[in-house]
């Protein structure tokens, strides 16, 4: 009996001890985050990276007025100014016109433009109108490169934003964009009656403010369980397959892409990639190649998760070498 109990509190004291360690640990990289100070350390990193996603300070692009406007068909889209947008790993100010993020297109407009489509990591979340590989792409090739990304936008919304936007006969490749988010949306997305798609714009990342106890609760149970997921390294490869099947049966459905040209990349922050994610043409959709970029987090902001600088101009340098 006696050895038993000695057990039984060498495990409650090592338990308390983990607690303790590791929820203070959190507590401590949140505040670091808060100042700014981001140390290389991988569960430094996830825990910052967790506060940041989780603990009501990142600031998100669609949820501003003045950024946004709203859209029947869409819920939302760009307004056609330019708005602020900082996080704390960048300052920017995003630009957006009648053919998308804003760039000095050339003035050669013929019928062999390109479109790119995609969310926030094509739109340029984090980055300025100069700086996104759309417009860098455009230099590199002289031919114009309209960006039509949208945050949030899964596939379904990006190819209606395609058709609304009156510049499918200038171009004659189109650029997607794939994260692994749009599944939800692709297999969901559905036109809404226009007071539903009201009601919506209205909620657009305005959720409710979390109680300080919540945050509490929810700080408390990251801190425990993020050390394990980074030893078992969880979710860290997924499977494309469900995803493919999905997003051709969507660009199927679309008419004004059967003489284009398709390219689709992925792109994802916090390195989550998929295991069989194709660098090859498609079996079933005749113009639509895959190309495996291997984009990683050399490429995107170590907190916040989307394309860095380094990452825009990597993305362009890769699509330049299919284009030329």
């Amino acid at each position: 009996m006696k050895f038993i109990s000695k057990t039984l509190a060498t495990i409650f004291i090592i338990l308390i001890n983990y607690i303790f360690i590791f929820f203070t640990l959190y507590i401590l990289s949140a505040f670091l985050l808060i100042k700014s100070i981001t140390p290389d350390l991988q569960l430094i990193r996830d825990y910052q990276r967790n506060f940041y996603q989780f603990g009501g300070i990142r600031e998100i692009w669609q949820s501003n007025d003045e950024c946004i406007e709203f859209d029947k068909d869409l819920v939302y889209v760009p307004k056609k100014t330019s708005c602020k947008f900082n996080n704390v790993e960048f300052n920017t100010s995003l630009t957006f016109d009648e053919y998308g993020r804003y760039s000095e297109h050339p003035k050669n407009y013929t019928n062999d433009g390109i479109i790119v489509l995609g969310d926030s990591h094509a739109m340029g979340w984090g980055v300025n109108d100069n700086d996104t590989f759309a417009a860098l792409l455009e230099k590199k090739i002289n031919k114009p490169v309209y960006n039509l990304a949208v945050s949030g936008y899964g596939t379904p919304r990006e190819l209606i934003r395609l058709e609304k936007s009156n510049l499918i006969d200038k171009v004659d490749t189109i650029i997607i964009q794939y994260c692994y988010n749009d599944y939800g949306e692709n297999k969901d997305f559905r036109i809404n009656e226009e007071d539903v798609a009201k009601e919506k714009f209205n909620i657009v990342g305005k959720s409710k403010p979390i109680s300080f106890l919540k945050k509490l609760r929810k700080s408390f149970r990251y801190s425990l369980t993020i050390p394990i997921d980074i030893l078992t390294d969880k979710n860290q490869l997924m499977d494309f397959e469900n995803h493919k099947n999905l997003l051709e049966s969507k660009l199927k459905q679309s008419s004004i892409l059967k003489d284009k040209k398709i390219i689709i990349f992925y792109v994802n922050g916090y390195d989550m990639k998929f295991k069989n994610f194709p660098n090859e043409k498609s079996n079933n959709f005749k113009n639509l190649t895959y190309y495996d970029f291997d984009v990683g987090l050399e490429h995107t902001y170590k907190i916040d998760g989307h394309l860095s600088k380094v990452g825009h101009s990597y993305v362009a340098d890769e699509l330049s070498k299919i284009l030329k």
